[in-house]
């Protein structure tokens, strides 16, 4: 073999070696990044976890502060009630981080865990309130009222083809509801802020209800609204905080507003001071915010029975 091809078969093998030394340290990388890559989706994954469990253990601990407003209305005497309104301790949200909840706090610095309770019977129940009541609010046409009092056999049919709503979201399906109707535009609320499908008996807690709502009542003066907003926002003048006040009846409310006349018939006919239902909405974010989970949860909550619990939904967002 000469010395020329001996230097041929030297190069050969040399390159050789290269390319497997080359493909093999691609392997390398490539199984690298992959698992690399593994082990942040099973970080993320695990994070996603924690957030749920986490949001699930916020409605549960609003389940909790739910029953214990129960157990006092039944223990106190009558007189000692507190009435559902916005100034309670339930209408408070609470951040479980902040209370202390966590023995780990250092891990949640910078995340939510957190609980907020609202009442249905704040709203207009569409499938028992009156049909004077649906015909007032403005967001709904003629059309749209029509078919949804014929969907709810308000209109001559048989009970046996009623078809009450289950969702508040399925009359985005009855036509004539746009999606102002829905939404809300700057001249008239959006019937997902007046609407539920929650309440036993068709009437809306005047302690709870907001503005929009008490606008939808046929019969109810505007300065009556304001009256009875004023009286609730308590001794700082602004709604929604810890020193709302509330009515313990419509004798009450008549007392301390003046409110008597039409607006007082109006008032015993759509209205009461009580709730039966709660929407609990639990809240978590690991990753400084980035993932988000969601828990909701509807309670049904009525003296002297147990509490249950009738609509669950959770989801996370983030990545």
């Amino acid at each position: 073999m000469g010395a020329s091809e001996k230097k041929y078969n030297s190069g050969f093998v040399l390159v050789s070696i290269l390319w497997v030394t080359a493909m093999l340290s691609l392997l390398v990388l490539g199984f690298g990044r992959r698992a690399a890559l593994e082990r942040d989706a099973a970080a993320y994954a695990l994070d996603h976890a924690q957030a749920m469990m986490m949001a699930r253990g916020a409605v549960d601990r609003g389940i909790v502060e739910l029953h214990n407003q129960a157990a006092l209305r039944q223990v106190l005497p009558e007189e000692y009630h507190e009435n559902v309104h916005l100034g309670a301790s339930w209408a408070t949200s609470m951040n479980l981080y902040l209370q202390g909840y966590f023995e780990q706090a250092e891990m949640f610095r910078r995340d939510d865990v957190s609980y907020a309770i609202t009442d249905e019977d704040r709203y207009i129940n569409i499938n028992t309130a009156p049909r004077e009541l649906i015909e007032a609010i403005p967001s709904l046409t003629r059309g749209a009222i029509r078919r949804i009092m014929a969907r709810l056999a308000r209109d001559g049919d048989s009970e046996e083809e009623r078809t009450p709503f289950n969702t508040i979201e399925e009359l985005r399906y009855i036509r004539g509801v746009s999606e102002d109707d829905w939404f809300g535009t700057s001249r008239q609320p959006g019937l997902r802020n007046l609407l539920t499908v929650w309440s036993d008996d068709g009437r809306i807690n005047v302690n709870t209800a907001p503005r929009e709502v008490l606008e939808c009542i046929p019969g109810l003066r505007s300065a009556d609204i304001d009256d009875i907003l004023n009286y609730r926002a308590g001794s700082d003048g602004i709604l929604n905080t810890q020193d709302d006040l509330g009515f313990t009846s419509m004798e009450d409310l008549s007392s301390k507003t003046g409110i008597k006349g039409d607006s007082r018939e109006a008032l015993d006919k759509y209205c009461k001071t009580t709730s039966s239902y709660f929407r609990i909405t639990g809240v978590a974010t690991r990753r400084n915010g980035r993932i988000r989970a969601v828990c909701t949860a509807l309670v049904s909550l009525t003296d002297g029975a147990p509490s249950r619990i009738l609509d669950w939904q959770e989801k996370t967002l983030g990545s």
